[in-house]
């Protein structure tokens, strides 16, 4: 039990994840060939701030104050989630498609990984403080869920250019072969703990289901699963000289193989005749009789190897943004994330154009994962052939991390030849 749980925690709070990289400089009249890479990360906590997750990460001490705020933080809803992605695209110029000019090309390989969770508070405070505070009293873990995705993709699309000022000024879709190497869930829609008064009997009422990749074929090159994907994008020019853009990410599925685990479970289970104080520091003679595939055959009603379909956390991002002068863009949008635990994401950018090759950026944000955050960015072009583009949407985490509960960080780099 205490191996399981250690488990379902690394996963919760440190897999990095996903920060949206925005294109900075205005978009190409013309297709342009070019090759770019990109990394991003993001995470967050509705409930463990920046310090707590710091200290767990790098094996400090989580005295009981980190533990107190924490624990002053917990709500009926308390999520964490993030993503990381490595992405490499090439895009190549054609002249004609299908009979229309202004057409590229896009190739390229990507690697996602993504997680989501949500607990209840009872569960939470059992994780971190164990089952002794509940003596007497059942501890509700009712609703509590988590997912992790780890996969990659070969990407293949096109980007289609337009002009003119009232018409869209880029448009396109992106589509992907999916090779999928590792996925783990677990949903607990009834579930309670109850610790008799004096710490010898514990009662587990249990209704949950548990999910996992064949654990047989672990790594990069394990090809758990095949799937697809379509990522799609417009970007329309108004009459005020201002720019909406629209994007939807990841909207797919990955099937399972055949050699995957499905764990089912609607039963109670009994432990008596042991003082137990706390469950997650149980006496080796206590546990040294069940292997963790025994304990799950113990408590689990069904058990089976079968392939199944997942979803993926498909995104949506729409924004709208406008030049208040030459040098200054604002950019406002929201973001949501559907079967991810995912809270809708609010943010507001500004740009100041140092120079046409040069620019600077403030963000503010809520939501998503965490809470209020700020950001910083920059982007340079050299000699109109070279970009970079580095930044954090949540400058909080490294300035103020105990009153912040995101982190994140993004860089891009493009070579047009």
């Amino acid at each position: 039990m205490k191996k399981i749980v250690l488990i379902v925690l690394a996963v919760f709070l440190f897999k990095q994840g996903f920060a949206q990289q925005q294109s900075f400089f205005s978009c190409d009249s013309i297709p342009r060939r070019s090759i770019s890479f990109s990394s991003n990360f993001d995470f967050g906590s509705s409930f463990a701030n920046n310090q707590f997750i710091n200290q767990f990460f790098v094996g400090g001490t989580i005295d009981r104050p980190l533990k107190d705020d924490m624990y002053e933080k917990l709500s009926a809803k308390n999520t964490v989630g993030g993503d990381f992605n490595l992405i490499l695209n090439a895009e190549l110029t054609i002249d004609t498609l299908f009979g229309k000019t202004n057409f590229s090309l896009i190739v390229g390989v990507e690697h996602n990984e993504h997680f989501d969770g949500k607990f209840t508070s009872d569960l939470i405070q059992l994780i971190f403080d164990g089952n002794k505070q509940f003596a007497g009293k059942y501890a509700n873990l009712s609703g509590s869920n988590y997912n992790y995705l780890n996969y990659q993709k070969i990407n293949f699309g096109f980007i289609n250019y337009k002009k003119g000022s009232q018409i869209s000024c880029k448009e396109g879709a992106v589509f992907s072969f999916i090779k999928a190497q590792e996925f783990q869930a677990m949903v607990i829609p009834e579930g309670t703990l109850f610790t008799e008064q004096y710490g010898d009997r514990l009662v587990f009422d249990m209704d949950y289901m548990y999910n996992n990749s064949d654990t047989s074929k672990t790594g990069l090159s394990a090809f758990n699963g095949f799937g697809i994907a379509t990522d799609l994008f417009s970007e329309y020019k108004l009459k005020t000289g201002g720019k909406i853009k629209i994007y939807i990410d990841d909207l797919g599925f990955i099937q399972w193989n055949k050699n995957s685990v499905q764990i089912e479970a609607d039963s109670t289970l009994t432990f008596d005749g042991v003082e137990v104080d706390n469950i997650l520091d149980l006496n080796d003679n206590v546990v040294s009789s069940f292997s963790q595939d025994s304990l799950l055959d113990y408590v689990s009603n069904k058990k089976s190897k079968t392939g199944f379909t997942v979803a993926l956390p498909t995104s949506f991002d729409i924004n709208y943004q406008q030049f208040i002068s030459k040098k200054i863009n604002i950019i406002g949008g929201i973001r949501y994330k559907i079967l991810s635990n995912y809270f809708p994401l609010l943010y507001a950018n500004v740009q100041y154009y140092a120079t046409p090759s040069f620019i600077l950026q403030g963000n503010l944000l809520y939501g998503g994962y965490g809470r209020f955050n700020f950001g910083v960015a920059f982007a340079k072009r050299f000699t109109n052939k070279y970009e970079i583009i580095l930044g954090t949407n949540h400058l909080g985490a490294y300035l103020v991390p105990s009153h912040t509960f995101n982190n994140s960080g993004f860089l891009g780099l493009k070579a047009y030849f």
